[in-house]
């Protein structure tokens, strides 16, 4: 008694002579068939051995299959052990409430999600003179690829594309879902795969490819020294050189000027102040912490006057005026959802603190001041001086 399997593996030849014997076929029948007979054999040898293979291949690729997603499933591991260990450390899974709340609660309003969306994607495929090679790339999609004596020039494999396009869509909506603050530099994962597809359509279609690419990389390169026209985050470019340098420069003199004065600031100024190894200062100042220099920050602080001597305004962001400036509906909504606000410029601020500028200095959009401020004493002894010189 044969199984299935051994049936399946069994001599054809054999099969078709047993069949031959019960069906009394004559011996003259049998020799005369023989050529037919053979090849019989032959196509059920290759049929059983095709099914062989199927059902051999198809059961060697099922277990590399769950094997490769359960690899993929690794880097779980660690981050269980990360989250594990930071319950452990602080009490809280994902950073405390104050950062939970920044970055996942307030950030899932429809609007929002919509507005995060399109600043993404512009980010993705636009920001820095990026724009030049997303048109590109467009306009070239509209030629035919270039034949050579091979045929067309090859593209990146349609699969790979596409798994470029899930990655990146992934990506952006996640980052448009979740993340208090709207930076570019959080999409510098996916650019690379926007670059490299753009400049490999670019390459197989136009002749002049090379013309086109590089202008677009004069134009990236200008990107590091030329502001856009644009509200931007100054350590997206070389700009934050600039910063660096007003930062040193103001910082220095007011320890030199004022070496023991509770200075009012704001970040990334009250680190600066505080701690000498970032290189700012020689040594740590004290600080009265504020959240930005708009007025209502700044009058909140001049209520509380007595608690500093000098104030260190600066520019939080580099943002030149755009025809959105005129669209009082975008103002809210950056302000609302994306923290947006506007600093005022030195002289106001001192306006506001009821002080006197004496220090300011301008570079490329940028500016930084230091106010002394007058206790209600000294302008009383002002005041009287003055009276008395009449």
């Amino acid at each position: 008694i044969f199984t299935s399997r051994e049936a399946e593996h069994e001599s054809p030849a054999r099969q078709c002579r047993e069949q031959e014997a019960d069906q009394g076929e004559p011996r003259q029948g049998r020799h005369k068939n023989s050529g037919e007979t053979h090849d019989i054999a032959s196509a059920a040898a290759k049929s059983a051995n095709t099914r062989e293979a199927i059902g051999g291949t198809t059961g060697t690729r099922a277990l590399p299959g769950w094997k490769s997603a359960l690899v993929l499933l690794v880097p779980i591991i660690p981050l269980a052990a990360w989250y594990a260990y930071h319950y452990f450390r602080t009490g809280f899974i994902f950073g405390n409430p104050e950062f939970f709340h920044y970055n996942v609660q307030a950030t899932l309003h429809p609007l929002r999600i919509v507005l995060a969306l399109l600043l993404r994607i512009w980010q993705t495929a636009g920001y820095m003179n990026l724009y030049l090679l997303t048109i590109a790339c467009a306009l070239a999609m509209r030629a035919q690829p270039i034949q050579t004596a091979d045929g067309p020039r090859p593209r990146i494999a349609v699969p790979v594309q596409l798994g470029f396009l899930a990655v990146a869509a992934v990506y952006v909506i996640t980052l448009a879902v979740v993340g208090g603050a709207v930076l570019a530099r959080y999409m510098l994962p996916i650019v690379p795969l926007v670059i490299l597809v753009c400049v490999s359509t670019v390459w197989r279609r136009l002749h002049l490819w090379n013309f086109v690419l590089i202008i677009v990389a004069v134009a990236f390169v200008a990107g590091l020294f030329v502001n856009p026209p644009y509200g931007f985050a100054p350590e997206d470019n070389l700009a934050y050189r600039d910063y660096i340098h007003l930062h040193q420069d103001a910082e220095r003199w007011l320890q030199a000027r004022y070496p023991k004065a509770r200075v009012l600031t704001a970040w990334p100024a009250s680190g600066e102040v505080t701690k000498p190894y970032l290189g700012y200062v020689d040594r740590p100042m004290q600080v009265v912490q504020m959240e930005d220099f708009t007025a209502e920050q700044l009058l909140s602080a001049a209520d509380v006057g007595s608690r500093f001597d000098v104030a260190l305004v600066f520019s939080t962001k580099y943002q030149p005026r755009t025809i959105f400036d005129r669209w009082r509906k975008w103002q809210e909504w950056k302000a609302r959802y994306f923290g947006f606000h506007l600093d005022l410029p030195p002289e106001a601020a001192a306006s506001v603190l009821g002080g006197r500028l004496v220090y300011v200095e301008r570079k490329q959009g940028q500016w930084v001041g230091i106010i002394e401020i007058v206790k209600i004493e000294e302008a009383l002894i002002r005041t009287s001086k003055a009276s008395g010189d009449r």
